[in-house]
């Protein structure tokens, strides 16, 4: 390696949220991430998973959510969309993840903060979102 520069090494790697009971009726819960201090993280993939009430599912008595999501990078101070979204527009389930249409690097000890916003009407959730990406490690 020529003096002054750094290698970049990268790694799979995958940030959870904690889990989001999310009530109904306009009810919204936030978590956080916190990326850790050895690296940036680019993310690529955001998925989900949700049940109700704990219930076991099959693939095709999966719930679709009628969640929204607004998630705000602080590290930056920037929120990623300018108003909250559907969670199916941005995130897809294990099996159909969403590829985003421009990766998003989070820099080390950033907080990732995410909030969910439930619109059924009786129904509360249980959202597990994960952040698949990479770590930049700069040697």
């Amino acid at each position: 390696m020529e003096e002054g520069k750094r290698e970049i090494v990268v790694d799979f790697f995958s940030y959870v949220f904690p889990t989001f009971t999310v009530a109904p009726a306009g009810v919204s819960q936030t978590q956080q991430v916190q990326i850790q201090a050895d690296s940036d993280f680019e993310l690529l993939q955001l998925m989900y998973a949700a049940d109700i009430a704990l219930a076991a599912y099959l693939w095709n008595t999966r719930p679709i959510p009628n969640i929204s999501a607004i998630m705000t990078d602080t590290g930056s101070g920037r929120q990623l969309m300018n108003g909250s979204v559907p969670l199916t527009a941005i995130a897809g389930i294990a099996e159909q993840p969403a590829w985003l249409p421009q990766t998003k690097t989070f820099q080390r000890n950033a907080t990732v903060s995410l909030q969910l916003t439930n619109f059924d009407a009786a129904v509360t959730y249980n959202v597990r979102v994960t952040m698949v990406g990479r770590k930049i490690f700069q040697l």
